[in-house]
């Protein structure tokens, strides 16, 4: 598989470091599931979640700001 192009990613959210977190956050919870099987790689599950968030299978959520957050 072939990652999808960062030209590609940064039309999905201005923010590189959004991109990069919920890629990390997909890749976690994909990993959990396959820690107990033998051919478990980390990199493929990054790889599964740049995937999914190219094809807007998992979206970036954005929280408000509030006073209080700023």
């Amino acid at each position: 598989m072939v990652p999808p192009s960062l030209k590609d990613l940064m039309e999905i959210s201005d923010s590189k470091y959004a991109i990069v977190v919920a890629v990390a956050k997909r890749a976690r919870s994909l990993s959990e599931g396959k820690r107990k099987d033998e051919d478990w790689r980390l990199s493929s599950m990054v790889t599964t979640a740049l995937d999914e968030l190219h094809q807007g299978k998992i979206k970036i959520a954005y929280k408000k700001r509030t006073p209080a957050n700023e």
